[in-house]
């Protein structure tokens, strides 16, 4: 299974991509998941 959020750091800028090309990117519990926990890293 593939990443649904990727995320890279430039600059000191977070940078995260939805990666669902075959859904259009469209939102599910899944993916919102995958997101929030990527924020919750990016704060600390």
């Amino acid at each position: 299974m593939t990443d649904l959020v990727l995320s890279e750091t430039r600059d000191r800028v977070a940078i995260l991509t939805l990666n669902r090309p075959d859904r259009l990117n469209a939102l599910n519990y899944a993916l919102i998941d995958r997101l929030l926990s990527r924020l919750d890293l990016i704060e600390t």
